[in-house]
């Protein structure tokens, strides 16, 4: 990855394709809301859980001075830690209430931030709560230039905006015009694909043809995965115009 670069609240993250995307830094005040909304869900998690242990405990004779119980109460806490943790992991960097709130976790590179990231943040989550309810947290977001947490100071991860990504219609309005051809249906493609096929085929006409294949190459890797029934004789660059005009089609609204 390039450069990044943070000024006036907004991170920018220069790709290796020299492409550059930039996202909006979230405040304090919107990621407070959303911790509102999750810490109220982890709550009824720890409590649904509690109270089917205890059910359980109950009908097996466990008694509450058992050691056992100590050790259930524990991981009770686990699993209610672990709202944040999958969610992050496996819900492209959001929880319900980042979701509600329109926001997303990522890594410095602007990709989604992998596990040991969302793992380190959360595990740090502890600290940002004190002295009540994000005290520390919210602290360090107002001072840091990154509107970092201490989670994400110890992660390398930033909570940014991620509203509802639209299409530009006039971005698609290449010197290799789209016209008409394939198009391939993509499931939930992130706003960062999305930036990136609107530039490539905005370029393309402009870049070297052995340049272009390496680009489209590392385009439709990350691509492939959100696409569905696609061609087998369509290659890299057909695949990317396929998805552009797709795109084109719905307005971006994918």
């Amino acid at each position: 990855m390039g450069p990044m670069a943070v000024s006036l609240g907004r991170l920018e993250v220069e790709t290796a394709d020299h492409v550059v995307l930039r996202y909006d830094l979230a405040g304090g005040g919107n990621r407070g809301f959303a911790a509102l909304v999750d810490f109220i869900l982890a709550t009824l998690i720890f409590i649904g859980a509690f109270f089917m242990f205890t059910t359980f405990a109950n009908a097996i004779g466990v008694q509450a001075a058992s050691p056992y119980f100590g050790i259930a109460v524990l991981l009770t806490f686990a699993l209610a830690w672990s709202y944040f943790i999958l969610l992050e992991w496996l819900g492209n960097g959001q929880t319900i209430g980042k979701r509600i709130f329109g926001l997303r976790v990522i890594a410095d590179d602007g990709a989604p931030a992998g596990f040991i990231a969302v793992l380190v943040r959360n595990l740090v989550r502890v600290v940002d709560f004190l002295p009540g309810f994000y005290g520390l947290g919210l602290l360090a977001i107002v001072v840091s230039s990154r509107s970092q947490r201490l989670g994400d100071l110890a992660a390398g991860t930033f909570v940014v905006r991620a509203p509802r990504p639209q299409l530009d219609y006039f971005s698609l309005r290449t010197v290799t015009p789209l016209g008409a051809g394939a198009q391939v249906a993509v499931r939930a493609l992130p706003g960062e694909a999305q930036r990136l096929v609107r530039e490539f085929v905005a370029r393309e006409g402009k870049l070297a043809p052995d340049h272009r294949a390496r680009v489209a190459r590392q385009l439709a890797e990350r691509l492939r995965p959100y696409a569905t029934d696609v061609d087998p004789g369509l290659n890299d660059v057909e695949l990317i115009r396929a998805i552009a005009r797709s795109l084109r089609a719905s307005g971006g609204d994918r």
